[in-house]
């Protein structure tokens, strides 16, 4: 249609490797003032789409745990309670917190704390279906959002699956930890507020 053109896509090279390239285009106009074909340009982009997508990532999971960070796993939350439940179904809602933790830094070190924290979020996920969201929303503070919940039975069933895995014992450095986690459970109503479903 005769427009300039820029897009970005990954093209398969002749190595059997995948590459991102942005291109920009053009119509060629010959001297009669006809369109006869294209003029391109293709610049190999790997480095800057790897670093587009490593801010991407930091802006959205925390970098100790891997989870979601506190704003990515609110942004979830309420993506789940705007997308209505099927009957029957609710989405249900896990604050889990681990006791004692200052106790934990204070006497190992915050690089055996960071150690146990890393350690109970993978337990966390774990424990969850995948397309469930774990998020770390506070220093020792993590976000279970569970769409397509049955139930308060079936959400209990989940935060004891989860409070018996975090309390199996963690190895560090030839020392044993115990860490207990407590959790708050609850189902969403379907016109709360985001606020008043993590208050409760």
């Amino acid at each position: 249609d005769g427009e300039r053109v820029r897009q970005r896509f990954r093209v398969n090279s002749v190595d059997g490797g995948y590459h991102w390239v942005d291109a920009h285009g053009k119509p060629y106009i010959d001297a009669q003032g006809d369109t006869d074909g294209l003029i391109a340009a293709l610049r190999v982009v790997d480095d800057q789409v790897a670093a587009e997508q490593r801010l991407e990532r930091l802006a959205r999971f925390d970098p100790l745990t891997g989870l979601a960070n506190r704003a990515e796993t609110l942004a979830r939350l309420e993506a789940a309670l705007a997308h209505p439940q099927p009957p029957g179904k609710h989405v249900g809602v896990l604050f889990c917190d681990v006791d004692r933790f200052k106790a934990i830094n204070d006497t190992w070190g915050h690089g055996t704390g960071d150690f146990v924290l890393t350690t109970l979020a993978a337990r966390i996920r774990a424990s969850v279906r995948s397309g469930d969201t774990v998020g770390r929303t506070g220093g020792d503070e993590m976000l279970v959002v569970l769409p397509g919940i049955r139930g308060a039975d079936e959400l209990g069933q989940i935060a004891e699956k989860i409070r018996r895995r975090a309390a199996e014992p963690i190895g560090v450095s030839g020392n044993t930890i115990h860490v207990t986690v407590s959790i708050g459970a609850t189902l969403a109503l379907p016109t709360e507020s985001l606020d008043a479903i993590t208050a409760r």
